[in-house]
């Protein structure tokens, strides 16, 4: 890339917010000389960050003083700038991986703390979710205070009083998810980020997310159920996903959330990363190198297109963890491809092959990874026929010229790497 620009993981580094509220701020035309180059976005290597006036939106109907509890625990403050205080920030293996030990968040810090937590703004429902909420326009502090800042990934959450309660405050749907009861309805405000209609539930004795696809012009749903089935066959870690119905899709929960909790690996960084994102998760988590290869190459055969540090966790458990099943994986063979760009990418793979994190395609960590250990032997089983791979894809519900390309991609993929 020229030295002139750089990209909006970089930007998001420098100025420590995330890449996504990066790209907000280009979308907007805050970031004078950006533009859109394909898919991404371009920064003059010399810009300024935008001045954040999103703390200053404060709302009077919050109290002067707030607090941030682990369930019924109070670990810190808030105050009315949106300051945070710790007064436990090692209180336990979660708080710690968010707090790194510091006492204190600066409101650009805890605002960034909110967005993981809140709906994203790139939904395509987001216009029904914020007229739920009682919203005109998107602001990640006033649908915190809304939502309380409530995920079912862990037991933090924002108290109006010392004495309140998680219990008298959570939603229906977050108390069937802390509680696991079974939600057959779901319809939760704070669903996952995304570009499907979300919600929690239940299938087959499983807990989980269902994601009802908008556009029919999409194959996401059938890409999530072949990962999945690819995974199996490839000896991959992978969550469970199902097909439910034709633009349904169901994927299960792997953790226990009375007693476990994930982390994304984005919380597990502390400033800015090289342009190797292989090595950068291999160095914040050597113990994990086989688990992280595995998941390269998966994404590489299934040619993942949204493997980012929100899409790859560890699993906390009684002080201690591992890596986290892979999931989220529907942006994938094709899902949105013209049948001319499917063409084109099955017959150069090479060039084709996504990217993943600031520069470097899978295919070039896939050959990076063989090179580290001398063979890629034991990580995956390459052993899949045509058979196999076609059994895959129609029990997916792969048709027409998407088939055909995912199944020419699929087979190529295993043969280049069979040959590593």
């Amino acid at each position: 890339m020229n030295d002139k620009y750089i990209t909006a993981l970089q930007a998001a580094e420098t100025w420590g917010i995330s890449d996504r509220r990066v790209r907000v701020l280009c979308e907007e035309g805050k970031i004078p000389g950006a533009y859109k180059d394909g898919k991404s976005y371009k920064i003059p290597a010399d810009a300024v960050k935008p001045a954040d006036g999103r703390e200053k939106k404060k709302s009077a109907l919050n109290p002067a003083v707030r607090f941030l509890k682990w369930e019924n625990q109070v670990i810190g403050t808030v105050d009315a700038a949106n300051s945070v205080r710790f007064n436990f920030p090692e209180f336990n293996e979660i708080v710690a991986v968010y707090t790194r030990g510091y006492n204190c968040w600066t409101p650009e810090q805890f605002t960034e703390f909110l967005s993981e937590r809140v709906v994203s703004r790139d939904r395509r429902d987001i216009e029904r979710i914020l007229f739920r909420c009682g919203l005109s326009h998107y602001d990640v502090l006033r649908i915190a205070e809304i939502t309380r800042g409530i995920h079912p990934k862990d037991l933090l959450w924002i108290a109006n009083t010392e004495n309140e309660s998680l219990d008298s405050v959570i939603t229906n749907v977050f108390d069937s998810v802390f509680h696991q009861r079974i939600d057959l309805v779901g319809d939760s405000i704070d669903t996952p980020e995304g570009y499907n209609i979300k919600r929690y539930g239940v299938y087959n004795g499983q807990y989980g997310i269902y994601k009802q696809r908008i556009s029919p012009l999409t194959t996401d749903v059938e890409s999530e159920a072949a990962v999945y089935l690819l995974a199996q066959k490839l000896g991959v870690p992978c969550c469970p996903a199902y097909r439910t119905d034709k633009d349904t899709v169901f994927s299960a929960f792997l953790y226990d959330f009375s007693k476990e909790y994930i982390v994304h690996f984005r919380r597990l960084f502390d400033g800015a990363r090289s342009d190797n994102e292989y090595q950068n998760l291999i160095a914040v988590r050597p113990q994990y190198r086989d688990d992280i290869a595995r998941m390269i190459l998966l994404d590489f055969i299934t040619r993942q297109d949204d493997r980012h540090l929100s899409n790859i966790a560890i699993k906390m458990s009684g002080g201690t963890e591992c890596f986290y099943p892979l999931y989220d994986n529907g942006r994938s063979l094709f899902y949105e491809d013209t049948e001319e760009m499917v063409k084109q990418a099955v017959a150069d793979p090479v060039t084709y092959a996504t990217v993943f994190g600031y520069s470097g395609t899978y295919w070039d960590y896939a050959r990076e990874i063989a090179n580290d250990l001398g063979s890629l032997s034991g990580l995956v089983n390459l052993n899949l026929s045509e058979t196999d791979v076609s059994a895959i894809l129609r029990e997916a519900g792969f048709t027409g010229y998407r088939y055909d390309g995912a199944f020419a991609w699929i087979m190529k993929a295993i043969d280049m790497l069979s040959n590593l």
